[in-house]
């Protein structure tokens, strides 16, 4: 698979979700905050965020 596919892929799989959370966001914003999800989805496709990610206690190392 080529890399935009696979973010294709991802987005395809996540967008039920995004749509679910912008029905609790104010009506106007809706369109400009999928967007930005969208965006910021590709963006940490593309900075390894999901090929790597961290295993639970590198994840709460973060919050100390």
């Amino acid at each position: 698979m080529t890399t935009a596919a696979n973010v294709e892929q991802i987005l395809n799989k996540l967008e039920p979700k995004i749509k679910k959370s912008l029905y609790y966001t104010n009506p106007q914003d809706r369109q400009d905050l999928e967007q930005e999800l969208k965006t910021k989805i590709t963006e940490c496709y593309y900075n390894d965020v999901f090929k790597h990610p961290p295993g639970f206690w590198e994840f709460a190392e973060q919050f100390d």
